[in-house]
């Protein structure tokens, strides 16, 4: 089973295990409520009813998943402990030694590089850790989140014809499949 790091600091935010509190879960639920208009179009789950206890399971269940080592899902905090969004080790196969990340971020947050940072602490730790190849998958249409991948080098390996349904304008999406293998970044950590 792979055991991740609870705390991953990074040179302007700091990767925290999620914790389960009633607290956490209203800044959560904060952040959420302040980025709608942002996330809706491409979470399902970010909307206007998403509530305080919707936010609190979802703590909930990312503290079983830590504990079983199937996910491993992140607050993201900046230098003053501000919780900024999420980023999670999703999918993980022990056998093949892949992952997916999945991540959102809060809209004050965004355009300002933190997403990529964020996700180059995931590499670092989860590579270490001895995984392959790391998955991103993205939406064709929101060109935001595909742009994290592209800016860190992940290769476009193809787009997965309507393959997610989409709640927001109830139709079926096409997702980037987007990846990086270990032999890659350690190259790029060469040069």
């Amino acid at each position: 089973m792979i055991i991740a790091s609870e705390t991953i600091k990074g040179a302007r935010i700091t990767l925290q295990k999620a914790v389960k509190s009633f607290l956490q879960a209203q800044k959560h639920n904060d952040e959420v409520h302040k980025s709608l208009p942002e996330l809706s179009p491409w979470l399902c789950w970010a909307k206007e009813e998403y509530s305080i206890e919707d936010s609190y399971d979802y703590l909930q269940g990312c503290e079983e998943t830590w504990k079983k080592g199937t996910e491993f899902n992140y607050m993201i905090l900046d230098k003053d402990k501000n919780f900024m969004g999420t980023i999670s080790a999703l999918n993980i196969s022990e056998k093949d030694k892949s992952l997916e990340i999945g991540y959102w971020l809060s809209t004050p947050y965004t355009n300002q590089g933190y997403m990529q940072e964020a996700v180059k602490l995931m590499e670092k730790e989860f590579f270490g850790l001895g995984i392959n190849r790391i998955v991103i998958r993205t939406d064709v249409l929101n060109k935001k989140s595909a742009n994290v991948p592209q800016k860190l080098g992940y290769v476009l390996e193809g787009i997965q014809r309507q393959s997610q349904w989409s709640g927001a304008d109830e139709k079926f999406r096409d997702i980037n499949v987007f990846s990086k293998l270990r032999s890659e970044y350690e190259q790029n950590l060469q040069a």
